[in-house]
Parts: C-alpha cells; structure tokens; sequence
C-alpha cells in the first residue's frame, strides 16, 4: 500500500513539474523586440545631453517609426524625452511645480524629487527647440507663412505631432500662466498646435481653426477650466482668439458630457446621420481625453465582460466623435501577460495613445494573444492541483483507516488466541 502511494505522489508531481516548467503559458514566452532600432539604444550612462541630441539626429530620428504610446513619468527615463522618442512614443509626459520664488518650473513626481537643475526648460523646451530647428532650418522656414506647417522631430513621418503632457501639480492660477511664458521660443516659430482664425481678407476668415504643428502641449492635473480658459487674461491677451495650449477632458464621463443625436426620420439620405450635438469639451480647446482604466473599466482578469467591452467602446467612440483623442492610464502592470492583454484590446478597438511605463514592451512585437487561453490554463491547473491534493488526502484517510481497522482486528485475533490458550 505505501509503495502505491509512493508511485502516485511521484506520478502526480511529474504532471505538475511538466505542466509548470514545459508546458508554459503563452504570456511566460519572451517576445522579440520590435522595431527597436538597436542594440544599444539611448539607455546607457555616461552620455552628455550633446552626445544624446547629436546621436538621436544623426540616426535614431531617420529610422524611428512613430508609435501611438505615451511616455508615462518620462522624467524618470534614463534620457527624458529621447528614451520616448527612440521608443517612437508620440507622447511624454512631464509633472511641473512652480518653483518657491516662482520663477521658473521645476519637473518631478513630488516635491522631494524637485531640483534646481530639473526645470521643464532645460529637460524638455531647449531640447526640442534644437531637435526642430534642426529639422527646419532657417534656409527653409525663415520664411513661412501661417499657413505652413513645420517638419516635427521624426523624419520618418515628419507631420507627426508630440504631445506634451503637463501634469500641473502646484496652483495652477500661478503655475499655468508662466507655463504659456516659457512657450515663447516655440511658439515663435510656429513649431505648437495652435487654434487661430487667420483673416484671409477683408471680413473673411479661414474655415479651419486648428493648425497642427511639431509640438502639441496638453494640460492636466490640476489645470481647472477656469485658469485653462484665461478668463483674467493673464496667459493670453485673447484666449478665444489664439491659444497654443489644450486641456484634457475626463474620458470616464465625457459620454454625458458630449452627446450626439442622431436622424430619425424617414428621409433615408439622413438616416443614422449625426444631426446635432451638445458638447462641453470642444476641439477648440480640448486635444485628448483621459481616464484611469481601474475606476473607468474595472479588473478584466478572467477577461473583458460585456459591461466592460460595451462601456469601452462607449467611451471611445464619443471621444471619436468629439475629434478628441483617447488614453487610459493606470493600467495594472503586471502580471506581464495582463498588462499586454490590456494594451491588445485597447488598441484593437481604438484607443489613440498607450499610456506605458516599459517603453521596451510596448513597441515590441508579439504581445500576448493568449492571456484568455494563459487564464483557462492556470484554471485547469488550479483544479487539477486541488483534485490531485484531494484525492491524497482521501487515499491517506483510507489508509490510515485501514491500518486502524488492521490493528483492531490484530488485537482481537490476539485476545481470541490468547482465551482459547487459557481454555
């Protein structure tokens, strides 16, 4: 009996060691990397920001394909900003604090990060300012008209934009407006996302309203409407009539907020047309919608449920209509398997920018397509690993019972031997 034991509890631990360490789920499979441009990318120490600035012109930028991700606390990269650009992100993100004597803004996670020589212009302005006049030099845009828009920082796909994330974490009645101030030098050159009607003639203005550019800068945190709309006039001396800057709208209720009606009469050249629309976050002064994924969309574990997918969709197709672009951020990072299972449905049903931390993983190729069959796998093992661990337990009950019964019997065939001795 022992010795049947013995074999089953080997047999069953030879099943677990195969399931766990040979048959692997798909999410433990280390993917290639993807259009990561080299083999040693701009990640390692000891390069000067000239070396980083002159490296990223002379390659990177001619064979970086832009990418739909966004470069979430880029100040923590190992070379801010270009760590996103060599990934190909088309978004950074950096958290400003209007220094104490309110001269300048200081860029970190908290004010125990900030220093004097981390500002927003020295890690972020002054090296976008050399990579875009770069690539527009003065021979060529010296000259340019309102019209014209300038070579943004990939040459691969040079009408590109960048957007700029502010997270404003001081007041931003202070930190806001010298925020527009430190903008000068781009957007003198005409190098920011700008909304401005432009007089084509007498009396006559142009129909479109926002010009694209290299640069897109983006407010959030906590920009509140009112500093945003300059309503002082302490940003812009006419808000309404040229602004370089947007805010971000909340995704998770941009759905109540932004509505469309649709045609219901009988004329069918109407039907399921958009008729009319109530909007209060307009593409005039908003740019992208944002949300947390965990309060906006839940634990999606065992994978997406109806709500979830239909409450997604939802969201994405009023910011779609809205002309607005969509991010989720707080998106759970590990396990590695889940988070990539995330990023695929997000941008399978049109999300416009991920927001990543592992900037590697992101743009590689071969996320996880199976996190549902990985999730299924880890159930069947989960229950096989019960059954087994239940049926020992069963089979040693047994045994014991049965040693017990053995005993018993034992000890009275031995009393019975013994009266019959006495006999």
């Amino acid at each position: 009996m022992t010795l049947g034991i013995t074999v089953g509890a080997s047999t069953i631990l030879l099943i677990l060691f195969a399931l766990v360490f040979v048959s692997k789920p798909d999410s433990s499979i280390r993917s290639l990397p993807y259009e990561f441009i080299s083999s040693n990318p701009l990640s390692s120490d000891g390069n000067s920001e000239e070396e980083v600035l002159n490296r990223w012109l002379a390659d990177y930028s001619r064979s970086v394909i832009p990418k739909p991700c966004h470069s979430h606390n880029d100040y923590w990269r190992p070379y801010p900003l270009f760590s996103a650009l060599v990934a190909g992100c088309t978004g950074v993100e950096a958290d400003i604090w209007l220094s104490d004597d309110g001269t300048d803004l200081l860029v970190g996670h908290d004010r125990g990060a900030l220093s004097a020589n981390k500002t927003l212009t020295t890690m972020y302005l002054d090296p976008l300012i050399k990579i875009l006049d770069a690539e527009n030099p003065e021979s060529r845009w010296a000259n340019h008209t309102p019209y014209d828009q300038p070579r943004g920082a990939f040459k691969t796909d040079p009408n590109a934009t960048l957007v700029l994330l502010i997270d404003v974490k001081s007041d931003p009645r202070d930190t806001w407006p010298l925020l527009v101030k430190q903008l000068e030098p781009l957007r003198r050159k005409q190098f920011l996302t700008r909304y401005e009607h432009i007089q084509v003639g007498p009396g006559l203005e142009t129909k479109q309203s926002r010009w694209p550019a290299a640069v897109t800068v983006v407010g959030t945190g906590n920009l509140d409407r009112p500093t945003f709309y300059d309503y002082e006039n302490r940003s812009y001396p006419d808000f309404y009539a040229y602004h370089d800057t947007f805010i971000d709208a909340p995704l998770e209720v941009l759905p109540v907020e932004n509505t469309f009606w649709r045609y219901e009469g009988n004329d069918p050249d109407y039907r399921g047309a958009i008729t009319s629309s109530s909007r209060m976050w307009d593409v005039d002064e908003t740019y992208m919608t944002s949300t947390s994924f965990k309060q906006a969309i839940g634990s999606v574990r065992t994978g997406f449920s109806g709500a979830q997918l239909a409450r997604l969709r939802q969201q994405i197709k009023t910011a779609r209509l809205s002309g607005l672009r969509t991010r989720y951020w707080d998106i759970p990072d590990w396990p590695i398997g889940y988070r990539e299972y995330i990023w695929q449905v997000l941008v399978e049903e049109g999300v416009d920018l991920l927001n990543v931390d592992d900037l590697e993983g992101a743009t590689r190729r071969g996320w996880v397509e199976g996190y549902i069959k990985d999730v299924i796998w880890m159930a069947v093992v989960s229950t096989y690993i019960f059954g087994c661990g239940f049926a020992m337990l069963v089979m040693w009950r047994r045994y014991l019972r049965r040693q017990w019964m053995q005993r018993i019997a034992d000890a009275n065939n031995a009393e019975l031997v013994g009266h019959m001795g006495a006999a």
